[in-house]
């Protein structure tokens, strides 16, 4: 039975994971995600996808933790990234494995549909490596 302190840890990777996503993904800071309606839906359905697989997973999250998640990045400075989107403009290895092709793999091993979060990570996935690793040959 998870504990306390996974839920926590679940609750927090809602957030970092959508935010880590979609600022990447859209090369834009979260004022600007929050003001294209489409790519503010998309960040709420990352976070719908994890939470599904969070209660897949047996952690039992708040029934708002959705609407929560949503509301603490409403709040967030307009004019925010996230590491992920760093290293991505940065030519740096990114971390997507252990965020979003975690949550992928948990989803298929689950039954759990995830296009969001394959959606991120097929588009995010050519630049894993960092610079060094792109247009290695096959």
């Amino acid at each position: 039975m998870p504990t306390d302190i996974t839920r926590v840890l679940w609750e927090k990777y809602l957030l970092i994971c959508a935010q880590a996503g979609m600022t990447a993904l859209t090369r834009a800071p979260i004022g600007v995600i929050r003001s294209v309606p489409e790519s503010w839906r998309m960040y709420r359905r990352l976070v719908e996808e994890l939470a599904a697989l969070a209660q897949a997973s047996g952690v039992h999250l708040a029934p708002d933790v959705v609407d929560s998640v949503v509301r603490d990045a409403s709040a967030l400075d307009p004019a925010v990234y996230s590491s992920l989107h760093h290293d991505l403009t940065q030519g740096r290895r990114l971390e997507l494995e252990a965020l979003h092709g975690h949550a992928m793999r948990l989803g298929e091993r689950l039954g759990v549909p995830t296009p969001m979060l394959f959606a991120v990570y097929a588009a995010l996935r050519p630049h894993a490596d960092g610079a060094a690793g792109r247009g290695a040959p096959e």
